[in-house]
This record gives structure tokens, sequence and C-alpha cells, in this order.
């Protein structure tokens, strides 16, 4: 019985797949697009925690011990963690997607009502590059060459699933550009800033509630409402990883309604698809 035993965790050993970490959901979509299952993919960030403030389980610094390479994406909580994952773990690869596409223009927008008063702006630190589809064809190159490096045996295997998702984002980008290309209202108001990259991509600009990750005071909820009556805004969007209250403090004034819309939904590109509906639906009220 016993050498049954070890027989079949030697078994398990020989056919134990290697592992791929990734900080959020969607990179796992990514990923997986690209190696399907030859690879274990483990995410630090579990469904409806925030990417900003979540505290990584000692259990998940156990399984990291088994993955070859992490895929960073500029999250606020890798400040704390990715050096930890380093020890955890020292033949571990972390490799810094953001830092490829650092050249495809920040968004820069005003929070409402200040440019006018202060004759000042700030550019918005965003670092959501997964809500853009056209960054994340470059996301996806960045994804199959590291992979190729760790299983090169398979590279023709990667190279092909990676034209074929390339290809399902080329048609996904021109599906919403065509969506988006005639609204009349080109501002949305959002709770959390995260949607920076994905107005940008197609012409877009968000209003922001949040502030530098705080509360907004009531002056500024002021101006945010003063906007949307002007521009006849009757949504507020808001993520299920913040609180709704400022949202519904500024739907109640204005006569709208507050959406809903995950940044983070592991469903990419049914996500987006989703998140381009709303925006739709909020320009024809």
């Amino acid at each position: 019985m016993r050498f049954f035993l070890i027989f079949l965790l030697f078994l398990g050993s020989l056919f134990a797949k290697d592992m791929i970490a990734v900080s959020i959901l969607p990179q796992k979509f990514f990923v997986k697009k690209i190696v399907e299952d030859r690879f274990d993919i483990e995410v630090m960030v579990p469904p409806g925690s925030s990417p900003a403030t979540y505290s990584v389980k000692p259990q998940q610094l156990l399984s990291l011990k088994k993955a070859k390479i992490y895929f960073s994406t500029g999250v606020p909580f890798e400040k704390a963690w990715l050096k930890r994952f380093k020890s955890a773990n020292k033949s571990l690869k972390i490799v810094d997607i953001g830092k490829y596409i650092k050249k495809f223009p920040m968004q820069e927008h005003h929070h409402e009502g200040e440019h006018e008063h202060h004759h000042e702006h700030e550019k918005i630190l965003d670092p959501h590059i997964w809500l853009s589809p056209p960054l994340v064809i470059l996301q996806a190159r960045v994804i199959l060459e590291e992979i190729c490096k760790i299983d090169p045996k398979n590279k023709d295997f990667y190279l092909k699933n990676y034209q074929k998702f390339s290809n399902e984002l080329t048609n996904l980008d021109t599906k919403i550009f065509k969506k988006l290309f005639n609204l009349k209202k080109r501002e949305f108001i959002v709770y959390h800033p995260s949607f920076g990259y994905f107005a940008r991509s197609y012409n877009l600009k968000q209003i922001a509630i949040e502030k530098e990750g705080k509360e907004p005071t009531i002056k500024y909820l002021k101006r945010v409402i003063d906007i949307a009556k002007k521009k006849n805004i009757k949504v507020v969007f808001v993520e299920p990883q913040f609180s709704k209250k400022s949202a519904k403090f500024i739907a109640s004034k204005i006569g709208g309604e507050v959406l809903e819309i995950d940044p983070l939904n592991e469903n990419w590109d049914k996500n987006i698809l989703k998140v381009v509906e709303a925006i739709e639906r909020a320009n024809s009220n």
C-alpha cells in the first residue's frame, strides 16, 4: 500500500503543470488564451477584492513557490508585495507588463471645475491597462514572448494561440469603436478613475468622483453635479470594489441612476462589451 502511494505521488509529479502567477483576473484570461491548459494560473487578488488594498494570504505565498513567472500590471498592492513574492521564490521571474506600454499616451483629464478655478490640472495615474483592447494586444505579445522563453519546445502552439487571440482583440476593438464613434456625449461619470486607458482608446472622457484615493469633498461633488446637469449626464458608474455612497448622492441630485461596472471581471471580453453597452445606454438618456 505504501509503495502504491509513493508511486501515485511520483506519477502525479510527472504530470504536474508548471505555474504562472498574475495579479488580477483579467490577466488570467489573457494568459489562458495563449497557454490554454498547459500551465496552472494563480491569481493573487480574488473576486470581490480590491487590488488597491488587498493583503496576500500566507497560503498564496506558499503557492508562489511553484510559479515560474509572475506577470505584474502596476496595480497598487504590487508595490508592497512583489519583493515578498521574490523572497518566497528566489527563482521567480517577475515581468512588469506595464513598462512595455508606457510610451502609449496617458490620458490627462481634469477633476471637473479645477482647471477653470485654479488653472491647473493633474495627471491621473491609472494602472488599468487591461481595459483597453488595443493595449491588450501588446500585453498578449509580452506574455507570448515570456512563455516561449520558459517553454520553447511549444513555441508554435503558443504563437498560433497568440495570433488567434490578436485577431479576436482586433475584431473586438473595431466593434467597440463603431459602437462608440457617434456618441453625442463623450463624458461619463465613474466613482474610481479606472477607465482612463479605455477612454483614451475611444475618445471618451471619464469624470472621476474619487480623488487621490479619498472620498470627495462636498464642494467637489457639487462641481460634478453641475457638470452632469450641464451635459445632461444621467448615469453614474461605480465599481463593486468601492463604496456607492457618493455615486448614489450624485445620482439623486441629477435624477439619474447608478450602474455597476466591474473592471476586474474574469470574463474579460464579455465584460468589456457590457461596459460599452452601459455607456451607450447612458448616452441615450
